[in-house]
Parts: structure tokens; C-alpha cells; sequence
């Protein structure tokens, strides 16, 4: 059965106009999308046209299609330096971003946007009950949150593929006590073609009612305008319309703040103009049921038009078949991706499978100019309007360098060209500086996070064997390690780089730091590799020298012979005893003297020190400052106590070479720490509770899908399961 909502005489007398209104010369028409919109009730059938079946057989392969859409509309702006208020990186809350307009992009649900984030559709949602309209995800900012910030809504990422061919995302609404589980999904047929789908069930024993909106819109500056049955969006040198089934309700504007006004009112505006429109579709749900909205979109080639000059007619007629199609479609992309990662590994197949997945979750348009922000300096010296791989996608929203570095690693799983751009964008002048240096991430811009691109870079050549690509990053990279001997040796051959990422871990400022000291010996060992590769050998020569002179000073200068611990300086020259992850770099970068490793092993082994049943703790059970989870309201203990995957996995990579065997048992530790979790939440979390090994902080952590990489090393596909 079909949903029967009545006509709106206002959008069927709008049907004269969309020929005026499509009429643009040729010339200027990047392309037409056009997007057929139908409320259907589970199960119905809709078999209007002959051509309902017909677009399967245009179906792409999946790994065949461009990357030009998919899920990349960020799922958080507010509450970010980028759109600080004064001084106040957290100054935008969650409330003031429904009715305050961005500086750079937009934020919305389960969305689809193409890669210039031109055109942005989203989902919204109103139980005619809760105080505000579900327009982007509601959270908690820092020190607000139990923990800091915390996203409070029950979303959860499912599947999604290297090409956006097939997402799935699960919305329980409302979040303190949900009546619908919303499945939304999306579907590309080929290049220019998909298809979006929000599937309600009502889960309660009560029928409900439920407002459920498709938000389409352009940046400000766009123009959106009624058509026949939807809606048509201008954007600069293209068009987009929204057509199909009438929707219960309507309105165009350019005021952000207008649906959650409004429909909470009982009466969207109609048409006053603007670059944002709503099409709204009220659902009465019985108690157990389930209803649903599709959409389909079109792009146009640019050629699309009649003689007589109107663009669009072959978009429009493909929105559509690509609706009518609309299920048929999901299902196949459904099955397609079903195979999509399976036989790579012999182990833990489900949740490699969904760390990569999430991974591409993760996916993000991020733009930002560097003019604003807590700390406006970066005017005119980053450029920034890219697709690229978020920390975590809600509580994380803005670029950090160490962070890409973890997910370029990652991705060489996916695709060698997603982890290649995710080196290419840091060391690109969009990025890097003039002098070399690599900002850390959007709210701490001058200061240091360890130098790993290296070692990632030479990851991803390891796969991809792409010497063009190792070519283009190299005079970055060398131009980032020369820096840091400048900038930030503090002795002979030791170094010093602030927090180096690890916010709250104790240590030295400005002083000779064991982990800087040690990143830098890493560093140079892979350098050495990539001068070697690229026929450089003589500066191959210095990399090797440079490493071995760090080393001597690190264990000369940093070892405690009283403790067996390598430790950062204070400002007197005496060691901050606080036995921390920043001790255990020196392991990491294969600088420890074989005498010195029993004695290092020892306390890692050691359940009172470092060893947990998830992993290696990032500061010693034996410190006074140790602290497993949460340390208090509003602060997280970070890296006083609890396990980080990253960390663990450049340490299981060292012991590999060390000592197989505690290697193999560290895995095994790390691994099933993130796989109980995962399987008891449904998240990949952000680090885990040194005691308990129970998930905590971001609940979909882009450097956490490392647990793929110790899988796929761990249990090869090639290999019987253990």
C-alpha cells in the first residue's frame, strides 16, 4: 500500500514553472541531479512505469564506481575551533547550532554529499513531543559530558564501502527512550545515480506518530526554488531538483533555524526563498510496524537538455527509475557487500570487517581557511577543502595529523589510493608550512605530533609499490625531519616536542622527552628507507647516521639504571619518574640495547605495572597517578591509565621481532578487549579501561580500526584459525 498523502496545490501549481526554472545554457551546467522522493509503507510495490526493474541492469560494480558521492557530510560543526565563539573552541553549543549559521560547512544525519559539498541531503526527525527538531546529533561538549565530550544520541555504523556504493547507519530515537530504530541507508547505482532509504519501525507496544524529513540544501548562496512536487537547488554552475510524491508538508528558506521552528509549530513556510528546503512526511506508525521513505538522485551529464534548450529531462526521468528501483537496488548493493573484506583474514572475520567499514564512516568534507578559530594565526597558511578520514566523526570532527598518519596504515587495507591522500593533503602546502612543520591538529596548530608520516608512507608503499606516489611525498618528509632538528632538538641528538598528542600523559615541556627522542630515531630509520628506494643514497647515509647518534644520546642520557625505565628530563636535568608510554617509544623504534630489553620486558609484563587484560596501560599501575577510565567529571584519564590501540600496535610490531611469543599474546590481549566491547556496544571506542578493558571515550575512533591491521598480521587469510 502507498502512503495517500493529499496534494499540496501549491507545489502542483509550481509544475508550470520547472521548464523556466531548468532553462540554463549548456555551457555553464556541471551536471543535474534530480532526486524523486515516495513515502511507501514496508513491503509495497510500486509498478507505475515500466521501467520500475530496469536500472538494475546499469547496476556498477561496486569497486568500479568514482568516489564523487557518499557519506561525507560531517555529522558535527558545532563545538569546534573552526566555528569558535571568541576564545572558546566549545563556545557554539549543540542548541545554538540549530539556529546559527556555520562559517565554513554543515553538519546533518545519515547523510550523502558529493565531494565539493555542494549539494548536502540529510535526514531529520520529530516525535511531536521532544523540544527541538533532530536536524544533527545532540551531545555534550567539553567539560560538560560525564567524560568530557560525548555524543548522546544511539546511532551506530554499519556497513559502508571503499566507494560509498552501500552504507547502513541505525538511529534509535529519541535517544532517552527510543520508540523507532531507524535503518538509513543509501545506495549508488552507478556514478551519477542512488538512491536513499530511512526505514522506521515503531519497536514500542503503542502506535506513534513520527515527522520524518529530508532536508536538501546548498551553502549559503545557493538558491532553492518549488518545482513539481519538490524542490529545485542552484548551485553555482549546477542544479539539483528533489521531485516525487508529495510530502505532508513544505518549505523553503534561508533561515537555519526555520524547520525546528516551524514544524514544531505545526506549519512549515512554504516558499520565502533560500538555499535550504524540507520536505516533510508525517508517519503514523502502529505499535510493531514499519514504514518507509525513499528517494532517488540523479546527476546529469552536463549535454542533458532538450533542443529546445531545457536541462534535465534524462536526470529526471532517471530519478525516477532509480526510485522505483529503489529496493531492488539497496538489495543488490546489500548482497554485494556482503563479500566485501571476507577471505582476507582467518580470524575474527566480523570485526575486521566492520573496523575498515567504519573506518570509511569516518569519511568527512572538511574545509577550514585557518582565519578562525581559537587561535587565528593560520589566516591565509592552511587551505583546506577536502574529503578526508575524521578522528571520530561526531566527538573528533576536525583534522590531526598522527591521527592520519594510524588511518592511512589502516586504509592500505581498503585502497592504497585512500591511504596515499591521506599523506598527500599533510604534506601538501594546504597543510604543511613553509618551514616543515606539520601542524598537530585544529585546536593545537603549532604545536608537535609525533613524526610518523614516514613510517606511513613507507607503509603504503610497501603495498602499493607506487614509486611515483613515494617520489611526490619525499621532499616533505625531508623537509619535516629537518625541521625538527632545528626546531626541536633540545641536546645533542635528543629532542623535544611538547604533548606530542598524549594531552594529560606526565612529562617534561622543553626538556629532553624519551618519546620525541625516540620518534625521531624512528623517523630516520624509515627515511633511510625511502632515500634508499628512491636512489638517494647518500642522504640514506646521513639518515642512518643521524639515527644512530639519537640512539647513543637516549641511552646514554634517558635510561635510569635504578628504575630499568627510560624517562623524559625535567628542567633540572633529573628524570621525571612516571613510567609511561613515552618510556617504551625507545622500544618501539628498535634504539633499546639487547641488555636493557629482558629488563623492559619484565615490567611489561608485570599485571601490576603495564600488562591488562586488554592491553599494554599507557602509564604504570604503580604510579600514584594512575588511572584506569575516568578520572573525574569532565575529564577523561586519558593517557594516565588506560590502553590505546596505536601505541600497542607499534609495540606488538617491535616485540614481533623481539619476542614472538609475548607479540602473539599481546595481540590476543588487544584484540579480544576490542572485540568483547564491540560486541557488547556495537562500537569501535576511542582507548580502553586499564583494569577492566571495557570501551571508553569516542565511540567511533578512526585510529581504533588498527585492530584490523593486528588481525590481518596476526591471522592472514593464508593461515589455519588458532
Amino acid at each position: 500500500m502507498v502512503s495517500d498523502s493529499a496534494p499540496n496545490t501549491d507545489i502542483r501549481h509550481a509544475r508550470s514553472r520547472l521548464s523556466l526554472i531548468a532553462r540554463r545554457p549548456a555551457s555553464i551546467l556541471r551536471g543535474l541531479v534530480v532526486i524523486a522522493l515516495l513515502a511507501m509503507l514496508a513491503g509495497a510495490i510500486y509498478l507505475g512505469s515500466p521501467l520500475a526493474s530496469s536500472p538494475l541492469a546499469d547496476l556498477t560494480p561496486g569497486a568500479e564506481l568514482d568516489r564523487r558521492w557518499g557519506s561525507y557530510l560531517s555529522e558535527r560543526e558545532w563545538g569546534n575551533p573552526r566555528e569558535a565563539v571568541g576564545a572558546n573552541g566549545w563556545g557554539l553549543s549543540w542548541r545554538g547550532a540549530i539556529d546559527t549559521d556555520y562559517r565554513y560547512t554543515d553538519d546533518g544525519i545519515g547523510g550523502m554529499t558529493d565531494m565539493a559539498n555542494e549539494f548536502r541531503l540529510g535526514w531529520a526527525f520529530w516525535d511531536g513531543h521532544a523540544d527541538h527538531v533532530t536536524e544533527r546529533f545532540n551531545g555534550a561538549t567539553n567539560p560538560q559530558g560525564a567524560a568530557g565530550e560525548e555524543i548522546r544520541e544511539d546511532r551506530v555504523f554499519r556497513e559502508n564501502t571503499p566507494k560509498h556504493a552501500y552504507q547502513r547507519l541505525v538511529y534509535r530515537y529519541p535517544s532517552d527512550a527510543p520508540a523507532f530504530e531507524i535503518q538509513l541507508e543509501a545506495g549508488r547505482l552507478d556514478d551519477r545515480r542512488l538512491t536513499m532509504a530511512a526505514t522506521v519501525n515503531n519497536v514500542t507496544s503503542e502506535p506513534h506518530q513520527l515527522h520524518v524529513v529530508l532536508k536538501a540544501w546548498l551553502a549559503p548562496g545557493g538558491k532553492v526554488e518549488p518545482a513539481a512536487n519538490g524542490l529545485l537547488l542552484s548551485g553555482n554552475e549546477s542544479l539539483v531538483a528533489v521531485v516525487g510524491q508529495l510530502p505532508s508538508d513544505w518549505q523553503i528558506t534561508d533561515d537555519k533555524g526555520a524547520l525546528d521552528e516551524n514544524l514544531r509549530a505545526g506549519d512549515l513556510a512554504g516558499d520565502q526563498g533560500g538555499h535550504i528546503g524540507a520536505l516533510a512526511h508525517t508517519l503514523n506508525i502502529p505499535a510493531g510496524a514499519v514504514q518507509v521513505i525513499r528517494l532517488g538522485v540523479a546527476e546529469a551529464e552536463p549535454d542533458d537538455q532538450e533542443e529546445d534548450g531545457d536541462a534535465g529531462p534524462t536526470a529526471v526521468a532517471n530519478a525516477e527509475q532509480v526510485f522505483r528501483a529503489s529496493a531492488a537496488i539497496l538489495e543488490a548493493r546489500r548482497s554485494e557487500t556482503e563479500s566485501l573484506f571476507v577471505g582476507d583474514v582467518s580470524a575474527h572475520q566480523e570485526l575486521y570487517r566492520q573496523s575498515l567499514m567504519g573506518l570509511l564512516w569516518n569519511e568527512s568534507y572538511y574545509e577550514w581557511d585557518g582565519a578562525t578559530g581559537i587561535d587565528q594565526r593560520w589566516g591565509g597558511l592552511v587551505h583546506a577543502r577536502d574529503v578526508l578520514i575524521m578522528p571520530d566523526k561526531w566527538e573528533y570532527p576536525w583534522l590531526a595529523s598522527w591521527d592520519s598518519a594510524f588511518h592511512a596504515v589502516t586504509a592500505t587495507l581498503i585502497d592504497p589510493r585512500l591511504a596515499q591522500d591521506q599523506i598527500r593533503f599533510l604534506l601538501s602546502e594546504r597543510w604543511q608550512q613553509i618551514d616543515g612543520h606539520i601542524p598537530c591538529a585544529e585546536w593545537v596548530m603549532a604545536d608537535e605530533c609525533p613524526p610518523i608520516l614516514a613510517w606511513a608512507a613507507w607503509r603504503a608503499y610497501e603495498l602499493s609499490h607506487d614509486r611515483q606516489f613515494l617520489e611526490e611525498v619525499y621532499p616533505g618528509l625531508q623537509r619535516n625531519y629537518d625541521y625538527w632538528w632545528h626546531r626541536n632538538e633540545v641536546g645533542d641528538a635528543l629532542f623535544s616536542g611538547g604533548f606530542l598528542g598524549m594531552d594529560n600523559l606526565p612529562r617534561s615541556h622543553g626538556s629532553a622527552q624519551a618519546d620525541a627522542s625516540a620518534w625521531m630515531a624512528f623517523v630516520a630509520r624509515d627515511m633511510a628507507r625511502i632515500a634508499s628506494e628512491l636512489r638517494d643514497p647518500a642522504t640514506a647515509e646521513r639518515y642512518w647516521t643521524d639515527r644512530g647518534r639519537i640512539a647513543e644520546s637516549i641511552n646514554s642520557r634517558l635510561w635510569d639504571e635504578e628504575t630499568s625505565f627510560y624517562y623524559d628530563l625535567n628542567a633540572s636535568g633529573r628524570f621525571l619518574r612516571h613510567a609511561s608510554y613515552s618510556g617504551l617509544v625507545p622500544l618501539i623504534a628498535g634504539v633499546v640495547p639487547p641488555e636493557r630489553l629482558p629488563l623492559l620486558l619484565e615490567q611489561l609484563r608485570d599485571e601490576s605495572r603495564f600488562l591488562s587484560v586488554a592491553g599494554i596501560r599507557s602509564l604504570s599501575a604503580a604510579s600514584p597517578l594512575y588511572a584506569p577510565a575516568t578520572a573525574g567529571r569532565g575529564v577523561n584519564s586519558n593517557w594516565r591509565g588506560p590502553v590505546w590501540l596505536p601505541i600497542n600496535y607499534m609495540l606488538i610490531q617491535a616485540l614481533a621481532e623481539i619476542n614472538p611469543g609475548f607479540a602473539a599474546d599481546l595481540r590476543e590481549r588487544v584484540v579480544g578487549a576490542v572485540e568483547r566491547d564491540w560486541l557488547r556496544t556495537d562500537r569501535l571506542h576511542e582507548f580502553f579501561d586499564g583494569d577492566s578493558g571495557a570501551g571508553l571515550g569516542a565511540d567511533a575512533q578512526g585510529w581504533t580500526a588498527l585492530v584490523a591491521n593486528l588481525i590481518s598480521e596476526g591471522w592472514p587469510a593464508d593461515e589455519a584459525p588458532p
